[in-house]
């Protein structure tokens, strides 16, 4: 009988967390027999993450994602990116942590179909904060409930962010 590959993707916004962070996590996943793949924008150009992370027998992609500003262009090519790759990869599971990776990875998780898509919530940005213009408020929160409603299920590391996506109506699929 063959036994299926699982894989599993880790995307972020800014490598030096992937080890920091979720290095723990990795391990884990590694032990239990779990092929993982890490992706963030200019993590080939961190060698020290890099390494430790091929050293752990992690595979190592760079995307294109700018950590910080909306722009449209620049966005749509992050989605594609990431649909790209999760149609090579083909993971089993994926999780996202960090705004434009949870937004985008989660809508292109869902458009390569990958079976088992969750979301990291690590905290806030200025679009909930109140810092940020109404507008940009209003498109930020419509792209968090499109993209989290295609997740099999929302972490949140605060309680209080828990709760002001459930009382802005954003999400149901929370833990």
């Amino acid at each position: 009988m063959r036994v299926k590959r699982r894989t599993f993707l880790l995307v972020a916004s800014y490598p030096d967390s992937m080890i920091a962070f979720r290095g723990k996590l990795i391990e884990e996943l590694l032990n239990h027999g779990i092929e993982v793949h890490v992706a963030a924008p200019n993590i080939l150009n961190n060698k020290e993450v890099c390494f430790t992370l091929e050293q752990m027998g992690v595979h190592v992609h760079a995307i294109s994602m700018k950590r910080t500003g909306m722009n449209p262009f620049a966005d749509l090519i992050t989605v594609i990116g990431l649909w790209k790759l999760m149609k090579v990869v083909k993971p089993t599971y994926s999780l996202f942590y960090t705004a434009k990776p949870v937004i985008y990875g989660s809508i292109a998780g869902w458009l390569a179909k990958t079976p088992h898509r969750f979301a990291l919530i690590t905290g806030l940005g200025y679009a909930f904060t109140g810092s940020g213009r109404s507008f940009t408020r209003t498109v930020i929160r419509r792209m968090y409930t499109f993209a989290l409603s295609r997740v099999e299920k929302v972490f949140f590391q605060n309680p209080d962010d828990d709760s002001l996506f459930k009382d802005l109506g954003i999400t149901t699929n929370t833990n």
